[in-house]
């Protein structure tokens, strides 16, 4: 609203009723003639001089009976000479002489004071209680046009309207501000026609001729009289080009151009426009939005339609539906998807809402876009709201090719559930999203899950031959993790039926699988037929899984005691995959043996130690050599072998034979001292071993030998516990018949043999054994006090037969108590003394579980790297070991390493290890100021999309921030919107959103 600003000129004052006679009757004196030249100056209007000659008036005459007149005059001067308290003037002028001639006058006074000082409510106040006729005509009407102002000033345009009526009729000399008045209060209520008439008949007015154009310009615009609108604006601008109405006029220009399509004109006048003023009109950055994408300047027209977006509205709505055309011409589609989006989710205009929802859903279709299921339920959205569309048609069409594509697969089967007589199509989508919702499961280790999906995608099985066969090898994949080995031979058998092509390496994989559901089950033959069949192919395998292949082939036909084939497959093995190698060429060294070739063990035991300094089979491989110098009769070079393997794995459990072998050659050679000092080791070293027991015979055969068993007395009474591995007949009896029921499975009546028999031989010899059974009864019936009680006797004694077990079952109920310190103190000793893969992957499992529990950073990263170095992991447990590294990293913050295995589990974020190490993996580039590798992965992520949508919303948010700190707010703010419509889980995603709006919405 433009506002026009008065200079008041005060009127006469009113005939005072005070008339000097024309014949003087006395002389004057001086205070006389000091009123009567006051009051003269004062009808004068010489306002200054008046003041001062009252005032020494008023001293030399306090109280005169003129004091009425004197006061009303001092007042007026001071209402005249704005002095800075001349409102508590005219107010104690009011109180002090209530019954005065002049009150009426005084009071006009007083409310134009408060005119004056804009406050218009008192303004009004004080003119009702005047009667205006009172004052003089030009008073009156001055009087008059302040009080039209004051309600016009309030927003109280129906009693300022009638007061400029009264105006215009009474008064000539303000009848044009009347006028002017009048039409620009029909301007605002939106009487065009009037408001025209009135500007008009002032627009040749000198106070007027400036304004009255632009309002004159603007109806017409208005009205739709482009070309008038223009020409008066080009005038007008040419005439007065600094008048503030001038960039006004521009933007009328620029409105009235695109009105006549005149676009290349619009985009000159309303960009000129744009850049003066501080805030557009919202219309005019529209309009010249619009007019960019006429003249095919689409960037510049998503730029000035999205400034028409900070409000909720029509405008808006339209901008955004305009904005997303523009983008489309770019092939920007996702920022043109988030346009329609926002357009699509108001509802000021049905039609623009149904054409942005429209090319929302091609948006997302042809981009891939379902972060959120929005692939589905956009197109769902659209035959729910406008089934009768002339859209509808080309949507059914599309949504068929959704669910053939979509990631989210549970949002596209809820969808098709929905359809009463689904086509062969429809179905043969829904053959598709239970493969892949099955797929999903797997890669998440939901195997049981993954089977029933599969199973579920195999009964509608006719649509799809290829898909069929998938499902039939991924279910076969799902079983053999469960160890249901028959079961995921017969799924992989029924996909070499189904496959449609024999080449691929899913084709390949399946033969190989076939081998290990065989091999796991000990059905050799079975085993290295399919293997075989793998090797021989033609595939193409990755060379680990065919290295892994004769590797089987060989142990297949070890089995089968064909040595040399069996040494053949070994060395094919090594030669395709050296990483593979140690484990071949261990096995080629002891099908030599069982050949007699024991030179050649060694020396291809030779080879793979030297080859493979960290295998996992050393411990093996020492021992081996050992015994093939044995077999030589090489005994010097087998007890250099034993002892190297004692010294570098002293927990190994070939340590304790190896050991005992020690004192068995000495004792064979007839050395035997060093055979006592030998067997006193093993007994001393490995208690309550079964080494232990044999080294105490033979041990005590020599002090026999050598006559000195009472050295042999008291080296057994020396070890504590007595180490008396001695067996009388009733202590053997009462441990064998405890055993005995135990294995008829009689657990009750075992439980309290066990009992009984430690009760009678607490140190006897089977003692460690009952301990076990016991802790095993208690683990079994969840008694886990009475269970660890037991299991520890056992673990005491580290090398006997039951110690793995026992420390497997302490650690599993230290874990499950919380008691992470000891399961991590468990689980390590266990990888110590693992004797095979699959024991080893188990215990560093736990303690690296433990170790994270724990928050010790140090154990994770170590237990974690040598978790990574095991050959054949699952996927699962690499995802696991990865991601507690990665934490560690970034506790310790050693970010480039933790970034790393980031990066690993990112590329795939169907787990939750995945979903969020790809949000982190944007977070740390942002953190480090690499925005533009932030905003990559995450944009990334959006394309690929995760179950786990929590993370996704992270990186929503975070992609936002991305846009904040390019200064792309326009992008960062759709983005949360976005993400605000689409994201519905309760957490704290919402304030996230909330707060950056804000955030945005304050800098607008």
């Amino acid at each position: 609203m433009n506002t026009k600003k008065y200079k008041w000129i005060a009127g006469c004052l009113c005939a005072l009723p005070l008339v000097v006679s024309a014949q003087q009757t006395e002389p004057l004196t001086d205070h006389r003639r000091l009123f009567d030249d006051g009051k003269e100056l004062f009808l004068r209007h010489d306002y200054a001089a008046a003041q001062q000659t009252l005032m020494q008036y008023v001293k030399q005459n306090p109280q005169a009976d003129t004091s009425d007149d004197v006061a009303y005059m001092l007042t007026c001067t001071a209402y005249e000479l704005n002095a800075s308290d001349r409102l508590e003037q005219l107010e104690k002028f009011l109180d002090t002489y209530p019954d005065s001639r002049h009150r009426n006058r005084v009071q006009a006074l007083l409310a134009s004071a408060y005119f004056f000082q804009e406050k218009y409510l008192e303004t009004i106040a004080t003119f009702k209680g005047c009667d205006l006729e009172l004052l003089s005509n030009e008073e009156r009407d001055v009087c008059t046009l302040r009080m039209a102002t004051a309600y016009q000033k309030i927003g109280n345009l129906q009693e300022a309207s009638m007061w400029f009526s009264i105006l215009k009729e009474v008064s000539e000399k303000y009848h044009a501000d009347a006028v002017y008045n009048l039409a620009y209060i029909d301007y605002v209520q939106k009487r065009y026609d009037e408001a025209l008439a009135g500007f008009r008949e002032v627009e040749s007015d000198e106070h007027y001729r400036k304004l009255s154009p632009y309002y004159i310009a603007d109806i017409y615009l208005i009205k739709g009289n482009y070309e008038q609108a223009r020409r008066i604006a080009g005038v007008y601008v040419e005439a007065y080009p600094d008048e503030p109405n001038a960039v006004q006029m521009k933007r009328i220009a620029g409105e009235a151009a695109y009105g006549m399509k005149d676009y290349m004109q619009a985009v000159q006048n309303l960009e000129v426009y744009c850049s003066e003023v501080k805030n557009p009109d919202r219309k005019a950055l529209y309009e010249l939005g619009m007019s960019y994408a006429q003249i095919g300047v689409y960037s510049k027209a998503a730029a000035r339609l999205g400034e028409v977006t900070t409000m909720q509205d029509a405008l808006a709505q339209n901008a955004y539906l305009h904005m997303g055309l523009a983008y489309l011409q770019l092939k920007e589609r996702n920022q043109a998807r988030m346009a329609f989006e926002q357009a699509s989710a108001a509802n000021y205009d049905a039609a623009v809402k149904e054409q942005a929802l429209y090319n929302y859903a091609l948006c997302i279709h042809e981009t891939s876009y379902s972060p959120f299921a929005e692939s589905v339920t956009v197109f769902e959205r659209f035959l729910n709201e406008y089934p009768h569309s002339a859209y509808a048609d080309k949507v059914n069409d599309y949504l068929v090719e959704v669910y053939m594509n979509t990631r989210s697969y549970m949002a596209a089967l809820k969808s098709i559930a929905k359809i009463s007589q689904p086509g062969e199509r429809i179905l043969e989508a829904k053959q598709k999203l239970l493969f892949r919702l099955g797929t999903q499961a797997f890669a998440q280790a939901a195997f049981e899950n993954a089977i029933e999906c599969f199973s579920q995608s195999l009964q509608l099985g006719r649509y799809n031959q290829q898909t069929k066969a998938d499902a039939y090898y991924w279910r076969g994949e799902s079983k053999y993790r469960l160890e249901q080995y028959a079961a995921a031979a017969a799924d992989f058998r029924q996909y070499l039926e189904f496959a449609q092509d024999k080449r691929t390496e899913e084709y390949g994989l399946v033969l190989y699988n076939l081998g290990y559901t065989a091999f796991k089950q000990k059905q050799y033959s079975s085993a290295q037929t399919w293997f075989a069949r793998c090797v021989q192919s033609g595939v193409s395998l990755q060379a680990t899984v065919m290295a892994d292949a004769y590797n089987r082939l060989g142990d297949c036909n070890f089995y089968a005691r064909s040595f040399e084939t069996a040494q053949q497959m070994y060395a094919k093995a090594a030669a395709t995959d050296t990483s593979l190698g140690d484990y071949s060429l261990f096995q080629e060294a002891f099908v030599k043996g069982l050949q007699r070739n024991y030179t050649g063990k060694i020396q291809t035991l030779n080879q793979m130690i030297t080859a493979y300094p960290s295998s996992q089979y050393l411990d093996d491989a020492l021992y081996e050599q050992g015994r093939a110098f044995v077999q030589l009769e090489d005994s010097e070079n087998a007890v250099k072998r034993y002892k190297l393997l004692v010294e570098r794995f002293p927990d190994s459990p070939l340590s304790r034979k190896a050991a005992n072998e020690i004192g068995l050659l000495y004792y064979q050679n007839d050395q035997y001292a060093a055979a006592i000092e030998a067997y006193k080791t093993v007994i001393t070293k490995y208690p309550g071993s079964d080494e232990a027991r044999l080294a105490q015979r033979d041990l005590r055969s020599i002090y026999i030998d050598l006559n000195k068993v009472d050295d042999y007395m008291a080296f057994a009474t020396s070890i504590p516990g007595g180490a008396n591995f001695d067996v009388n007949e009733r202590d053997s009896l009462t441990y064998v018949a405890a055993e005995r029921v135990y294995m008829r499975g009689n657990i009750s009546e075992a439980q309290s043999s066990f009992t009984r028999y430690l009760q009678s031989f607490p140190e006897g010899a089977f003692s460690v054994d009952a301990h076990y059974y016991l802790g095993l009864i208690g683990y079994n019936q969840k008694n886990w006090t009475e269970a660890t009680a037991h299991l520890n006797k056992v673990i005491e004694y580290p090398n006997n037969k039951f110690s793995g077990e026992a420390m497997s079952m302490c650690a599993v109920m230290a874990y499950d108590a919380k008691d992470y310190g000891r399961a991590l103190e468990l689980y390590k000793r266990m990888i110590d003394r693992a004797v095979s893969q699959e024991e080893r992957l188990s215990a560093e499992t736990g303690a690296l579980r433990s170790a994270y529990l724990l928050n010790d950073g140090k154990e994770v990263i170590a237990v974690a790297s040598a978790l990574l170095a095991e050959s054949k992991l699952a996927p699962e447990l690499s995802n696991e070991a990865h991601y507690y590294r990665a934490k560690a990293f970034l506790e310790a913050g050693e970010t480039k390493e933790a970034l790393q295995d980031l990066t690993v589990l990112a590329k795939d974020t169907r787990n939750v290890y995945g979903a969020e190490a790809k949000y982190l993996v944007a977070q740390l580039y942002f953190n480090a100021g690499e925005t533009a590798k932030a905003e990559k992965e995450v944009l990334e992520y959006i394309e690929v999309s995760t179950p786990h949508t929590y993370w996704l919303a992270r990186g929503f948010i975070l992609l936002s921030d991305v846009y904040v700190r390019l200064d792309r707010k326009l992008e960062a703010k759709q983005y949360l919107l976005s993400l605000q419509q689409n994201y519905q889980a309760e957490d704290d995603i919402a304030q996230m959103i909330e707060s950056r709006l804000a955030n945005l919405n304050k800098g607008e």
